[in-house]
């Protein structure tokens, strides 16, 4: 465990001030050797047939664009290249030798999706049949937490959606058991699973199974080989060798440009920027120094005198997952997520019907955040336990960050 921990301190040191810019619209050769190069262990998976990854349509097949943002495409062809049992080295070295490279990043990004949402749509299996025959899986419990603490952050970064994560830690943390052992029979509980189930059904099995079983048909020695098989496949292939722990996205339809220069950003928190009194924003930290050297003077937007500046740090709260996993910024501040308070992890997306106020708020001074309506009544950060000197309400309207 310390050993673990002294690799993740040495590997975040490496890697701190690092960073990609990735344009979606855009994808270059130099983009696919980094992804080669960060998922080495990747490349010798198989892709099958899959009704979701290959679409037909008018005799043409075309695979998914796996962001959860929009892009300006939904799908690409495939062109005449066939995917179907042939490794994912293969398939993403015959593409780039015909120059399809927004193809190549798309099927990459596709297994990386289809092994992650694989794996946890197996755990789920596994506790809905583990709870039927009444025996506890807190070790695999710990296993999975483990896992997603890897994975987590593979997912965020490469703009995959993260519903079927969250709603997996939305279960757990819903669901309390005796040391997580939930070994004594929960409908409740497997009825939660299976909702999570049902949002990854369509995006599981796109790379060759060693091994594919129906579960409800296992002893309970047979499925706790099962799992130990489905975390052996996803520690030896998917595993962020190399890289930056976040990368700066653009062609991203909802991208958003600082209120001051009009440049287009892709708003990584870590240079984003509110104004203060008025809570105009976001400026970017270029228009920011601006400011700082008495070159920018009054906000941009409703001309008031600037008298201070906030930066954000917008983080996502995971309960479940263990303390090796460091969080990443959040990639883009309208990133169309659904922002969970950093404390008790209930949704706080805004209403803006009707001119509503936010309901999502950062702390004074650090920045930390979401912080929904009860918990930024605490007095301290609980994510940095800095003592609260005030508040800030943020909301985000028509592709433009406003506070109130």
């Amino acid at each position: 465990m310390f050993l673990n921990k002294l690799k993740l301190v040495f590997f975040f040191i490496q890697t701190i001030n690092q960073s990609i810019c990735v344009d979606l619209n855009n994808i270059t050769r130099e983009d696919i050797q980094t992804l080669e190069m960060e998922y080495k262990d990747m490349k010798f998976v198989k892709l099958m047939d899959h009704p979701y990854y290959i679409k037909s349509r008018n005799e043409d097949n075309f695979c998914p664009v796996p962001y959860s943002h929009l892009v300006d495409y939904h799908d690409i062809s495939f062109e005449g290249i066939n995917i179907i049992n042939r490794s994912l080295q293969d398939v993403v070295y015959i593409c780039v030798i015909e120059k399809k490279y927004k193809l190549a990043y798309t099927i990459f990004l596709n297994a990386i999706e289809s092994m992650a949402i694989t794996y946890m749509y197996r755990f789920c299996e596994f506790a809905i049949e583990m709870n039927k025959k009444h025996s506890e899986i807190s070790f695999y419990l710990k296993v999975l937490s483990d896992t997603l603490a890897e994975l987590i952050p593979i997912i965020n970064r490469e703009w995959i959606s993260p519903d079927p994560y969250e709603c997996i830690l939305d279960v757990y943390n819903s669901h309390k058991s005796e040391e997580y052992k939930f070994n004594e029979v929960n409908t409740n509980y497997r009825n939660a699973l299976l909702s999570c189930m049902e949002l990854m059904k369509d995006k599981v099995h796109f790379l060759k199974e060693p091994k594919k079983v129906t579960m409800n048909e296992l002893t309970v020695n047979q499925l706790k080989q099962y799992q130990d098989m489905s975390n052996r496949v996803i520690s030896g292939h998917l595993t962020l060798k190399s890289g930056p722990t976040y990368k700066d996205i653009t062609g991203d339809l909802y991208q958003t440009s600082c209120t001051s220069c009009k440049e287009e950003n892709t708003g990584t928190t870590n240079e984003i920027y509110i104004l203060s009194p008025c809570g105009h924003g976001w400026c970017c930290e270029l228009c920011i120094n601006k400011f700082r050297r008495g070159k920018l003077s009054k906000c941009p937007v409703c001309f008031q005198k600037i008298r201070s500046t906030q930066e954000l740090d917008i983080q996502t709260s995971v309960s479940i997952v263990t303390e090796k996993y460091v969080p990443l910024q959040a990639r883009c501040i309208l990133d169309e997520r659904e922002a969970r308070c950093i404390k008790c992890r209930s949704q706080v997306t805004d209403d803006n019907d009707d001119d509503e106020l936010s309901k999502s708020y950062i702390m004074i001074p650090c920045g930390h955040g979401w912080y929904c309506e009860n918990c930024i009544k605490h007095e301290k950060c609980s994510k940095c336990k800095q003592k609260k000197t005030n508040k800030l309400c943020i909301t985000l309207k028509n592709n433009e960050l406003d506070s109130e």
